[in-house]
């Protein structure tokens, strides 16, 4: 059983991509610039807004001065709408629930922006996790440690009892520079293949095989 559990926020509680891809779009065809599917959006997520930005922006647009515009005008879009269709993965909820109920102690930490990480989770997870993290000023994104290891710190959690959860490689390479074992999610927006090729210390399918992960096969099944 691990006694605290990180998880990313994009692709593992929260499937955000409708909303994430839209704010793109709409920046995009407030320049005339080309727009990309959902799909498409899904291989740009992962590594932090200002990334998104520079990625769905034209090579021409990315002079230092038009991404900060750029940024700006995606947040500000965003933030109006980061919740017009996101919503919690499916077993999510009672996932959750029964981890609270195990005294499982529980925190996000994400590569999205600290006040649309802590909007969104305030607004789907009232009172479920004792830390929501996500990018700061001058702290790197995520696969660096450093933001990981001030969670853990800020916990009091050993990383050998800790499990970090994510969908992407980037998590699977946090949990390990930050000393946890890491699981890979294979509902969110990258491949489950990619995920082993992370080196994932497990992979589940359905929220109900993390749970088994986190708690123990027998504390799982006695406890539902």
């Amino acid at each position: 059983m691990y006694h605290t559990v990180i998880f990313d926020l994009d692709g593992t509680l929260l499937n955000t991509i409708d909303d994430l891809a839209a704010a793109g779009n709409h920046v995009c065809r407030a320049h005339g610039w080309p727009e990309f599917s959902v799909e498409t959006f899904q291989t740009m997520v992962g590594h932090g807004i200002p990334n998104l930005v520079s990625r769905f922006s034209p090579e021409q647009a990315r002079t230092p001065e038009q991404l900060a515009r750029t940024l700006a005008e995606f947040s500000a879009y965003y933030g109006a709408h980061s919740a017009d269709h996101t919503r919690p993965y499916p077993g999510i909820v009672p996932l959750l629930a029964h981890l609270h109920d195990a005294g499982v102690r529980m925190a996000v930490y994400s590569n999205k922006a600290d006040d649309f990480s802590c909007a969104l989770i305030d607004r789907f997870f009232p009172g479920i996790f004792q830390l929501v993290r996500g990018k700061r000023e001058g702290t790197p994104v995520k696969p660096d440690a450093q933001a990981a290891r001030a969670v853990l710190a800020e916990l009091g959690a050993a990383p050998e009892h800790t499990l970090f959860v994510g969908d992407s490689s980037v998590d699977i390479h946090t949990g390990h520079n930050a000393g946890t074992k890491a699981c890979g999610v294979t509902w969110g927006f990258r491949s489950r293949a990619s995920l082993a090729e992370a080196g994932a210390d497990f992979l589940a399918d359905t929220p109900s095989e993390l749970e088994t992960v986190i708690l123990g096969g027998a504390y799982a099944t006695e406890h539902r």
